[in-house]
């Protein structure tokens, strides 16, 4: 697998300037985000790490911070990904936060005000979410449609792994210099990640100009035409609807594992992050070493997602209850790796569901269901929230979300996505 996805990147030049483009903006995050986060005081809220998040309502408002926004915005954006030339928006979107970035370090962090410097934490945040879209509609065209599964497993590691390695350097850097000169090299890795996105040749179909009066008319009507191509795609319906109901057990199971984690360990953060990161890492390199193999073992990419969530959400309920650093590692390692490998798959049914011109409208779906996902997991765990029982809510809701997966499998099969049965030597005989 690992040398099938290398392969791509080296000999699909478009391919690997895709890459290029998305690792880049993501290393780009785990820099300035990092460097940032904790900078930030806005509407008496400290700090914009979900992941770190120290309460219940301290999550819930970040989540609402974060989120909202772009999810208001998210449709407009699946249009735009479907309409213009996705090279270019790729190059925007990594290009304005580089110079938003550059400016912020060059002026320094302290004479920014809260405001301005939580509004460029949205831009950076934001435009993630728009190279992540427009990456996963133009993925299918830089490839000629082959190679999906090791192409997505490739661009979901190596994401991960450049995101992480921003972060670490950002976080080794901190203790060494002001914050100023790492955004300014945050900014700098986002204008290399804009540069190769302007190097392609091709990310998508060309589409009909127009002028810019004639888009705006007709973008909420392409808007709902995009919701009723994925509607009425079964494939493409149940992968985003399941990708919602994954992210919600993510979202829940990570910030409770976090919550967990400080109890037994205090307030040390690098050794949390070695404890439930490394071992989420490990389960993400098992899950890209293992898709391929297993989609040809399966023969459906839903199946591989039914076993995958099974994995991810058995694991939540067995080992949700055990506040133990073993229990909580373990985890991790298994929420990783059922998460990774669903991931994989959900992105492939997606892209081979739906044909180019609406891949940037499903995609902008796909956006509002993980937006949506981290506010309801922070609405839940608001609601339900108490520490004494907080392994047993955990184990709750990896039970909820089987339950959900039993459903998500029916439609799946009344869809006629799930492969057949191989009926055994034995019966046939």
């Amino acid at each position: 697998m690992i040398k099938r996805g290398l392969n791509l990147i080296f000999t699909r030049r478009d391919f690997g300037l895709l890459m290029g483009a998305q690792f880049l903006a993501q290393a780009g995050d785990g820099i300035v985000q990092t460097a940032l986060a904790k900078f930030i005081v806005y509407g008496g809220q400290k700090g914009f790490d979900l992941e770190a998040a120290r309460s219940p309502d301290e999550l819930l408002r970040i989540a609402l911070y974060l989120f909202v926004p772009y999810t208001i915005l998210s449709p407009f954006l699946g249009v735009v990904i479907d309409r213009w030339d996705r090279r270019r928006l790729l190059f925007l979107a990594n290009g304005l936060r580089a110079v938003v970035v550059l400016l912020i370090g060059f002026v320094g962090v302290g004479g920014v005000p809260d405001a301005a410097l939580f509004l460029a934490f949205l831009l950076t945040l934001t435009s993630t979410r728009i190279v992540l879209a427009t990456k996963s509609a133009a993925l299918p065209a830089t490839l000629d449609g082959s190679s999906l599964v090791e192409a997505n497993a490739v661009s979901q590691l190596g994401g991960a792994l450049f995101q992480l390695g921003g972060a670490g350097v950002a976080f080794v850097a901190a203790s060494l210099l002001p914050v100023g000169p790492i955004v300014i090299a945050g900014a700098l890795v986002y204008a290399a990640g804009a540069v190769l996105a302007l190097l392609m040749k091709h990310a998508g179909e060309v589409r009909v100009r127009s002028t810019l009066g004639a888009e705006m008319a007709r973008v909420v009507r392409n808007i709902g035409e995009g919701v009723r191509e994925v509607a009425r795609t079964p494939k493409a319906g149940a992968a985003i609807s399941t990708y919602f109901w994954l992210r919600l057990l993510w979202s829940f199971s990570l910030v409770g594992i976090g919550f967990v984690a400080r109890e037994l360990m205090g307030d040390n953060d690098l050794a949390i992050v070695a404890l439930t990161g490394g071992a989420g890492a490990a389960g993400a390199v098992l899950g890209f070493l293992l898709a391929r193999r297993l989609l040809d073992r399966f023969r459906s990419t839903a199946n591989v997602v039914l076993g995958a969530s099974v994995i991810a959400g058995g694991a939540v309920a067995v080992l949700g209850a055990l506040e133990l650093k073993a229990s909580i590692a373990l985890l991790a390692f298994f929420l990783g790796l059922g998460f990774f490998l669903a991931k994989i798959s959900l992105d492939t049914m997606v892209q081979e569901a739906l044909g180019d011109d609406f891949r940037g409208r499903a995609f902008s779906l796909y956006d509002i269901a993980y937006n949506l996902a981290w506010v309801v997991a922070a609405a839940a765990l608001k609601l339900t929230y108490s520490p004494g029982a907080l392994g047993w809510l955990i184990a709750g809701m990896g039970v909820v979300f089987l339950v959900g997966v039993a459903g998500i499998a029916a439609w799946f099969r009344r869809a006629g996505l799930l492969a057949p049965r191989v009926p055994s030597v034995a019966a046939s005989g």
